[in-house]
Order: C-alpha cells, then structure tokens, then sequence
C-alpha cells in the first residue's frame, strides 16, 4: 500500500514538473512564433538569414555544458531519494566550479568564431558582416557567462520544483523577445539585437541566483566543496552524455549553418522551417523532462518493472501528442505558412518543413527510452546510436546540400532518423538491464497503436498528392470524413481501456 502511494506521488509530481515545463514552452513558443512574422516583414532575407545564423552559431556553446546540468539534475533526485545532501553538494559546487571553466573556454571560442565569420559564410553579405560578428560577441558571450548558472535551475529540476526555472526562463524570453522587437523596429541593425539578447540573459542569471538563496538555501555552492572525487562521477556520467549532445548538435545544430555554406540564399526560409520543427521538438522535450528525475528515483528502488511499464505507456502518449502536432503541419503546411509569414516564404518552406516534421517524428518516438536511460545514468551503454544518427545526419546532409540545397539537407536529417530508431530498437534495448523491456508490447502498445489513428489522414494526404487538382467541395468532404475517422481511432484503439476509464472518470467528476 505505501508503495502504491509512494508511486502516486511520483506520477503526480511528473505530471506536475510537466505541466510546468509545458506552460515554459507555450509562452517560448508563443514568442518564437510571433517573432519571425515581425522580422521577416521588416528585415531582407538575408539580413534575417544572417541573423538566424548568429543564433545557430550561439547555440553551438550549450555543447560546452557537456551534459553536467541534467547529472545534477538527476544526482539530486538521487541523492535526495537517498538523504545525502553531502553528496549533493559536493556534486553541485564542482559542476559550478566545471561549468566556470567551460564559460572561459566559451568565451575563446566566441571570440574564434565571431573572427573567422565571414571565411565560414563566404555569400555572406559584406554589409552584415560588422553587425554580426558583434551580435556574435554579445550573444555568445552572454551565453557562454550562463553555464555555471545552469546549475542552479538543475538543483530545482532534481527536487521536482520545475516551476522555478520555468518562472525564470519564462520572464527571460519574454524579456528578450520584447527587446529584439523594439531593436529591429527601430531599425538598429544586428548588432542591437544581439545586445538585446546579452540583456535579457544577464537579468535571468541575477534572477537565478535570487531563486537559489531565497528557496533553496539548504543546497550549498561552494568552492571548497568542489573535489576530484565529485568530479570524476560527474564525468562518468556525462561521457557517454557528452556523446549524445555531440550526435544531436551533428543532427539539428548543424543544419542551419551547412545552409548557409552551401545555399546561403535559402538561410532565412530554412530558418523559418526549423522554428515551426523546432516547436514540435520542444514541446515533447519539455514534456518528457519531468519524467527524468522521476525515473532516477525508480532506479534508486531498483524497480526495473515498474519504469517498462512506464516505457510503453510513455512512448504510446508521446507518439500520440507528435501525430496531434505533426499532422496539421504536414497536410496544411503551406497554408499555415502563408499566414504566418507569407505567400512568399510560403512558396519556398513548406517542402523543407514537412520533411522535417517527419523525421523528427520518427526521432522523437524514442524520446521517452533515452529520457528513462538519462535519469537512470545508463546513457553510457548505448551511444552507438546518436553517434550513427549523428554522423549519417552530417553526411547525408552535406551530399544533399551539395546536390540539392537545403531541400537535401532536410532529407539528411530524415534518413539519419531511421538510422537511430532502429539501433535503439535492434541493439540498444536489448543491452538495456535496469528496465524490464518487452520489445514487442512496446512496438505494438506504444508505437504501432497510436500509428493506427494517423491512417486518415495518410490517406488523405496520399489523395491530395494524386490529384492535385481535387475540387475544393471533395476536399473538404474528405478532411471532415478524415476528422472523424481519427477521433473515432483515437478514442477507441489509440487510447486503452484504462486511459477511457480516467477520461470518464474526469468527466462526470
């Protein structure tokens, strides 16, 4: 009876922590979604292009964390399942004094960057150079500064209070989305955006380090606390994690900038593509990280049963949330485009869009097993995968953007997907001991069910591509038979009986 009320309390706090982490992303999404509409209409393609680019470039530091923030995360869940708060601290004041190092390293590496930015963009326009390589400085610079400040929101993500860098990353992109705005309509160029971002980040680190000493005190950062034995777990938990960054950066981080070095006349209209991917992207990832910190107090009881249960009905809700998402994109892709940023953006994004869409479905099916594997620290056993995503990606990519511009850098991106769901699936679970993993009830439970309920729409989408000249009366005769078809899938095969049971249950509450 205790544990079934122990396992309550879990899932309560992971719908809780997800719930949190969702509001994060509505309103992140909110603002990457109203941005581009304002700065495409106000700024040329390639000066919005080049501005993207500088973003990508930034983005590039989070590789210098090198996973130390999710092992706090997960070592504070630990070690709080296990009242150790020696450990605890030992482990957050050495990551601090780790993640300073990698600021200073960061910091040279801007500097590299922000130099040799026009040698790497060669079609760059000479006019934005200037202007760039300061918005470089100032935005990678400030992103660099923030690493050690990372620790603290993992101190809050371990105890399952994900409400407090959800408030503070919140306020931030609200901050920042309103600073930019006010820089690019007033016409100051790329170089007052990029001080507009170093604003809004330096404000959330005082902001950071307020949550820290006002609601958790008791969670000491020192550096006489730091040591080499704190060090050493630390990095053998983020070896392999490391790996996994390093893999994921070669499968998204770079495909903005192999653009921009083989198409740059594309860069703006890929950009816009990857912020519509992107939203899909991070509402599972910002979902599915409340189930981290749960997991490593699974694994600390050692009950490996308990976390395959939760594999197959986690990844059965997460494909069903990606299809929800992903199938408006994909059969109305040019029509949302159209009136988000134009006809003319339109025109050239929506192919690039809708195969991105799709490989990160595929992609993101897996997300709940490497979420599990991250919380539980067996990452390690199974990085074969994103290293061969990674590098297929990269390749793939560059051949497709050699041979066919960005279109072909989208299609890297898919072909790697599959790569790296069937490694996962063929050699990664079966090396895999703290779960209790049944491949096949996972296949059929949590994949193949929620597929079921796309078929409509797949049907549908396959007829509009047949004949593309359908009368607009049938076409909508079909989309309506497609509504409802899916709803009547949905409810009575995508969803078990137990999941119907709670929906009623919640209903005549």
């Amino acid at each position: 009876m205790q544990n079934m009320q122990a396992d309550q309390n879990l899932k309560h706090s992971v719908v809780k922590n997800a719930s949190a982490n969702v509001l994060r992303l509505a309103v992140s999404g909110i603002v990457a979604l109203l941005l581009p509409p304002f700065l495409v209409r106000i700024l040329p393609p390639e000066t919005y292009g080049t501005w993207a680019l500088v973003l990508q470039v930034t983005a590039y530091l989070a590789i210098l964390d090198f996973g130390i923030q999710t092992a706090v995360a997960r070592f504070v869940a630990h070690t709080g399942e296990l009242n150790d708060a020696e450990q605890r601290d030992g482990i957050t004041s050495t990551a601090f004094v780790l993640l300073a190092f990698a600021a200073v390293a960061g910091l040279i590496v801007v500097g590299i960057l922000a130099w040799q930015l026009p040698n790497v963009f060669k079609a760059m326009p000479v006019p934005l150079h200037r202007g760039a390589r300061i918005a470089l400085l100032i935005t990678g610079g400030s992103f660099a500064l923030g690493l050690p400040f990372s620790v603290i929101h993992a101190i809050f993500i371990g105890q399952q209070r994900n409400k407090v860098p959800v408030g503070i990353l919140t306020v931030n992109k609200l901050f920042m989305a309103v600073l930019v705005v006010l820089a690019a309509h007033r016409h100051s160029g790329i170089a007052a955006m990029g001080v507009a971002v170093g604003c809004a980040n330096a404000f959330s680190y005082g902001a950071s380090y307020f949550a820290w000493r006002t609601w958790a005190p008791d969670v000491r950062i020192r550096i006489e606390l730091a040591s080499r034995s704190y060090a050493k777990q630390i990095a053998s938990y983020c070896a392999a994690l490391a790996v996994w960054y390093l893999g994921m950066m070669m499968v998204s981080g770079l495909d903005l900038t192999i653009v921009g070095v083989f198409d740059y006349e594309a860069v703006a209209y890929y950009a816009v593509a990857v912020t519509l991917t992107n939203f899909v992207v991070q509402t599972q990832h910002a979902i599915f990280a409340a189930v981290l910190p749960a997991s490593a107090v699974l694994n600390a009881r050692g009950d490996s049963k308990r976390l395959g249960t939760w594999l197959v009905s986690s990844t059965r809700y997460g494909m069903l949330l990606l299809l929800a998402m992903a199938m408006p994109l994909i059969l109305a892709g040019r029509f949302v485009l159209s009136m988000w940023v134009g006809r003319s953006y339109a025109l050239h994004t929506s192919l690039i869009m809708q195969v991105l869409v799709v490989a990160n479905v595929v992609r993101l099916s897996f997300l709940p097993y490497a979420t599990l594997l991250l919380g539980m620290g067996e990452q390690r056993k199974v990085v074969m995968s994103p290293i061969a995503e990674g590098v297929t990606n990269l390749v793939a990519s560059i051949l497709g953007a050699w041979l066919f511009g960005a279109i072909g850098v989208a299609l890297g991106t898919l072909i790697g997907s599959f790569v790296s769901v069937t490694i996962h699936f063929v050699h990664n679970m079966p090396r895999t001991t703290g779960i209790n993993i049944d491949r096949y009830l996972l296949l059929r439970e949590g994949l193949l069910r929620p597929l079921v309920c796309a078929v409509p729409f797949t049907l549908l989408l396959i007829s509009q591509a047949l004949s593309p000249g359908m009368e607009s009366q049938l076409r909508m005769l079909l989309l309506g038979l497609s509504i409802v078809s899916t709803c009547y899938l949905l409810w009575n095969f995508g969803l078990i009986r137990a999941d119907r049971q709670k929906f009623d249950d919640a209903f005549h509450a």
